[in-house]
Order: C-alpha cells, then sequence, then structure tokens
C-alpha cells in the first residue's frame, strides 16, 4: 500500500499479485489442490464484493473514523449474529464452563458488549453466565482459558460492576485459593496461556485491571510470575540453551512458539507492567530468549509453530505470526527497539496475505484472531493502514458462513466460534480501546472515554 495514501475502495480488494490476502492457511486439503482451491475463495469473495463498490468503503478519507454505513452493517451483524448464537448454545455442551470453548467465554461476550454500549442489559446477561459457570466449578484446571480460574475471574468483575462487593470478592478469595497448585515445586503444570501458570497469571492480572490495583496483592502475582521464571532457567539449563534462551519452555514435551502453548503467550504475560517483573529480569532473561526466537522465523515472516518445525504452514493466534506479533509489540514498549516494531510489522504483512482461514471466523484460529493483530498495531503506532486491514477482515466476517469455512466443533464458542467473531466486530466500532479477549489487558480510564465517545 503506497505510504500516505489511504485507499479503501475496490482498489484494495484483495487481488493476487498485489500484497493482499491470497491463501487461506488453515485449509486441511492435500497440498496439490491448495493453490485452486485458494483462488477459487478469493473469487467468491470478489464476485460478492465487487458489484457494490459502495459497501467496501469502511474508513473516512482523512483520519481515522469508521464510516457510518460501515458501522451500521456491522451493528446489525452483532444483532443477527446474537440472535443465532442464543439458539444454537441451546444444545451446547451444559458442563463447559471455560472461557475457551464454553459458557465463561459467553459471560466474557457480553461484558464487552456492555463495555462498548453501557447498556446495563448485557451486563446482566453476563451475569446470567457467569451464575451457571460458578455452579460448575470442577477444580480440574488452574487457567483462565481452560479453567477455574476464568469463572472465577469474569464473576470477579460482573459482580463488581453491579457493585456486589461481598460476591465479587468472594470470587477474588477462590480464585487466590487456586494460586497454591500453581506455584508448588513439584507440580507438572506447564507454563503455557492456555494450561498452565502463564494462564493463572493472566487471570490475577485481569482482575487487577478491571477491579482495580490492589484486588490481587503484589506478592501473589510476585509468586506466579517467580514460578513461570524457575521452570523456564530449569529447561533452559537441562536443554543446555542457557546462554542463548535463558527461558524456555515446553508443553507435552515440545517447545511451542506461539501464543497459545508456546513462549510468545509466557514471554507476553511477563512483559505486561502490572505483572512487575525486575527490569533486570526483563533485560537478561526475557529479551534474549525472545531474541533467540525471532531467529526461528521463516524467510516470509512467519513463524514456525515449535522450535523443532520446520514447515511454513499455520498463520493462527495460537501457531505462528498472530499470536507472535503480540509479543513483538510488547517487546518494542519495553525495550524501545525498533527491530521488535520492524519484525511486528513483518508480521502484520504475512497475516494480510495469508490471514482468512478456511477454519473459520473464531479467535483461535480464525479471521477474528488475526484480525486483532491489526488492531493492536494500529494502536501502537497510530498508522491508519493495520486500521483499514481490521476492517476489511471484519468485512469477511460480515459475511459470516458465506466462505465455505469449517464449522468448528464448537460453533458458538468464544474462541472456535461465533461469539469470538462477534467480540472482534464490536471492537471494530471502538478501535481506539480495542482488546483481543483473555489476552490483552485493558484499563478503566480507556473504557471511560471509550464510553464518552461512542
Amino acid at each position: 500500500m503506497p505510504s500516505g495514501r489511504l485507499m479503501c475502495s475496490s482498489d484494495l480488494l484483495p487481488l493476487p499479485g498485489r500484497g493482499l490476502p491470497l491463501q487461506c492457511s488453515g485449509c486441511t486439503v492435500r497440498s496439490e489442490r491448495k493453490d485452486s482451491l485458494q483462488q477459487n475463495c478469493w473469487s467468491k469473495y470478489l464476485l460478492q464484493h465487487s458489484p457494490a463498490p459502495v459497501r467496501l468503503k469502511c474508513l473516512s478519507a482523512f483520519g481515522s473514523q469508521i464510516v457510518h454505513h460501515f458501522t451500521k452493517r456491522i451493528q446489525t451483524k452483532i444483532k443477527d449474529l446474537l440472535q443465532q448464537m442464543e439458539e444454537g448454545l441451546k444444545t451446547a455442551d451444559p458442563h463447559d464452563c471455560s472461557a475457551y470453548t464454553g459458557w465463561t467465554g459467553i459471560a466474557l461476550l457480553y461484558l464487552q458488549l456492555y463495555r462498548v454500549t453501557c447498556d446495563q442489559t448485557y451486563l446482566l446477561r453476563s451475569l446470567d453466565y457467569v451464575k451457571r459457570t460458578l455452579r460448575n466449578l470442577n477444580g480440574r484446571r488452574v487457567t483462565f482459558l481452560c479453567g477455574d480460574a476464568g469463572p472465577l475471574a469474569v464473576g470477579a468483575v460482573v459482580y463488581h460492576k453491579l457493585k456486589s462487593d461481598c460476591e465479587s470478592q468472594e470470587c477474588i478469595t477462590k480464585l487466590l485459593q487456586l494460586q497454591r497448585s500453581v506455584v508448588c515445586r513439584e507440580s507438572d503444570l506447564p507454563d503455557e496461556l492456555l494450561y498452565g501458570r502463564a494462564g493463572y497469571l493472566y487471570a490475577l492480572l485481569y482482575v487487577n485491571s478491571e477491579v482495580g490495583p490492589g484486588a490481587v496483592c503484589e506478592s501473589a502475582i510476585k509468586e506466579v510470575v517467580d514460578a513461570i521464571i524457575e521452570s523456564g532457567k530449569s529447561l533452559s539449563r537441562e536443554e543446555k540453551k542457557a546462554e542463548r534462551c535463558p527461558l524456555l519452555y515446553q508443553w507435552h514435551r515440545k517447545q511451542y512458539v506461539g501464543a497459545a502453548h508456546g513462549m510468545a503467550g509466557i514471554y507476553y504475560m511477563l512483559m505486561q507492567p502490572a505483572a512487575k517483573v525486575d527490569q533486570e529480569i526483563l533485560t537478561e532473561m526475557v529479551k534474549p530468549s525472545i531474541d533467540y526466537m525471532r531467529h526461528k522465523r521463516f524467510r516470509s515472516g512467519n513463524y514456525p509453530s515449535s522450535l523443532s518445525n520446520e514447515t511454513d504452514r499455520l498463520v493462527h493466534w495460537c501457531h505462528g505470526a498472530p499470536g507472535v506479533i503480540h509479543m513483538l509489540m510488547q517487546a518494542y514498549k519495553v525495550f524501545k527497539e525498533e527491530k521488535y516494531l520492524k519484525d511486528a510489522m513483518e508480521c502484520s504483512d504475512v497475516i494480510w496475505q495469508r490471514g482468512l482461514l478456511r477454519k473459520g471466523y473464531g479467535i483461535c484460529h480464525g479471521a477474528a484472531g488475526n484480525g486483532y493483530s491489526f488492531l493492536s498495531l494500529y494502536h501502537l503506532t497510530q498508522d491508519k493502514k493495520y486500521l483499514y486491514r481490521a476492517c476489511k477482515f471484519a468485512e469477511w466476517c460480515l459475511e459470516y458462513g458465506a466462505h465455505g469455512c469449517r464449522i468448528p466443533d464448537r460453533p458458538y464458542s468464544l474462541f472456535e466460534g461465533m461469539a469470538g467473531a462477534i467480540h472482534f466486530l464490536s471492537d471494530i466500532l471502538v478501535p481506539e480501546t480495542s482488546r483481543f479477549p483473555a489476552f490483552e489487558l485493558g484499563s478503566s480510564q480507556g473504557d471511560a472515554k471509550m464510553q464518552k465517545d461512542y
């Protein structure tokens, strides 16, 4: 895209050979058939959109405002998808209370809609789902996305916003009771985001960001941070990589790279200001570990799913550039070195070219999760190119179900299905304060500004 010119009409449709999206990297068909299927996928998209160029304009000619008709399309689609989701949830697993695929994820979605609109109806709907999850805690897992920490943390926030302080505090107390198993040295708990210590750390940081600093004491956060760091140091010594990668992590005996199961997600959490990791540890341990991982990048700008994987195939938040980009942006914020921003921009180009997936529209491995990378890079750079890219991925989501994508196992859930697409679309309405759910942390000050502007 030429610098200094924001093109928001049909001249920036995703056409082959112009640096725009072409590959459907979530495609599961045999490799020799991929090219024709990818071309067919985009041909259908072009046929659907080209006859009505007025629908393709999403940003104003000057500035970062999303044009009114595009906003109205999103608002209408959100209402439509919410109705479909609620109907579909009638047959969902009643025992899945996770944020990833279960009821806590739906509670998070309604909490997000309340955050965006200030409509109390959404907050009360979130409460309905919170109550359901809190009745069904199983104690088997401890993370935000896949364990009890998610329902408890979201419950604490919803009750806090409803000014039910006793119930909110009860959730926080139960959340902190999970900590013993998280920091236990004899525990076989991993460190990654979905099932490990980083996922529990996020729950603590999330509560403090939404309820207020001090809701979870600093000492509790420090214990978890220390456990993550000691675990990373231990594996690094064991693998004889202490000098090159001081903090090394694995899940099921594989050293994953991405945000969900890998080092990108762990380093990202350790670099959060609210985690209050010592600057010396950040500089001497986290930074060289990030640099070690950067050197595993493919020539395309994408990243492997694990350190041992040499196949440049996945462009998902869970595996690949869409997850690693968040780590790189955070590294740029913390260490102020241009190389991290440059790498993040290259990740963005990979996502733009390959980030619309046959796997669907969801957050973990779909268009919504990949679209969030553009919103985050827009926050960091204020370059409207990235807001435009986010809007184009949102436009893809507006045609939900029309592209022949695979139907996920949990089709209405937050991280695999429709709820995630709704979450992303709602953030397009307020891009300045968007946040990737269960991953990026927000602030009450940002929310106040957003609600004033909405």
